[in-house]
């Protein structure tokens, strides 16, 4: 993986970074809608601000997702800049798995602008485009391999665990700094116990995903893939513990005005968003440049590609949702 990095060119370090940024915004977008309507303990200018960044995040989502069309049509014609317009190109890509994510995504992202309008059935709908928007990231790339409904539904599930948790940092950071300890102490309270559940699901999603990509076993997590991903999950692990000192230490403190402890728990938070971050990356990297084992098993049976197709064949497979 490392290896991988350190000989890739600018192009796809640009890739890189528009998918990272991409699934940010698009993350905080659909969590933002996901917190405004689960956490009761937010306040009225908490909700206020919530809105905003939901539609900040959308708009940000969509133009970078609209990005990656153009940017894989001039991948696929050797990474010029008259492939990111030619007209045939871009159809090929927009009538292309990674179209029809982006499509479905921009449809989600509509929807969520609805948290604006007034009303109990506008908030539903923007739920509903959260959902969707989540549900886009099952329509490209090792989702495509059997079982696939099953392998939808666990990366649309991971991606809504994930969004509550993304979308809870804005608020949590401006309850601590603006609201008083006992307010604010309830916000982050009811988010630690309902991220209880979040993190079980994430991790049995997650489990479950690796075994039926067949990347639990030790050969596999030697391979490139593996490595990203045991480097994905030390990362998680290091967001996990700083949860865990959130909710036992810091979270009580705060309840109990104690001195100083809303500076520390606002810098917990800070390190948890650099770390997701960081797991962000590390994603957009791995499907970026390696996948899972059971995708290289099916082109290996599939094909015996020379060297110049397994280039093609890898970069094919590079440029997942």
């Amino acid at each position: 993986m490392i290896s991988a990095l350190a000989s890739a060119d600018a192009q796809i370090w640009l890739a890189i970074l528009v998918k990272t940024v991409a699934y940010l915004a698009t993350l905080v977008a659909a969590g933002s809608v996901v917190i405004y309507l689960t956490l009761g303990a937010l306040t009225e200018q908490g909700r206020s601000s919530l809105r905003r960044i939901a539609a900040v995040a959308a708009l940000a989502a969509a133009g970078l997702s609209l990005l990656r069309i153009p940017l894989r049509a001039s991948f696929l014609m050797g990474g010029t800049v008259e492939g990111a317009v030619d007209p045939m190109m871009l159809r090929i890509v927009a009538e292309s798995p990674l179209g029809a994510s982006v499509i479905v995504r921009l449809g989600g992202l509509a929807l969520i602008l609805a948290v604006f309008l007034p009303g109990r059935g506008a908030r539903w709908v923007a739920l509903a485009g959260a959902l969707v928007t989540c549900a886009s990231f099952a329509l490209r790339g090792h989702t495509l391999g059997e079982p696939r409904l099953l392998l939808g539904a666990l990366v649309t599930v991971h991606a809504i665990g994930l969004a509550f948790w993304i979308g809870a940092f804005a608020p949590l950071t401006r309850a601590v700094r603006c609201d008083p300890p006992a307010v604010a102490g309830a916000l982050v309270h009811e988010f630690g116990a309902k991220a209880l559940w979040v993190v079980a699901t994430l991790v049995a999603a997650g489990a479950l995903t690796l075994v039926l990509l067949g990347a639990a076993t030790p050969a596999a997590l030697a391979t490139p893939y593996g490595q990203a991903f045991l480097i994905k999950l030390g990362l998680f692990a290091g967001v996990l513990a700083l949860a865990g000192l959130n909710k036992t230490r810091l979270t009580p403190a705060l309840q109990a005005a104690a001195p100083d402890a809303a500076r520390r728990l606002r810098r917990s938070i800070g390190m948890e968003s650099v770390l997701v971050l960081a797991v962000l990356a590390t994603t957009a990297a791995l499907t970026t440049l390696t996948s899972p084992p059971s995708e290289q098993a099916r082109s290996a049976s599939q094909t015996t590609p020379t060297h110049d197709s397994a280039i093609h064949v890898s970069g094919d497979l590079s440029w997942p949702s």
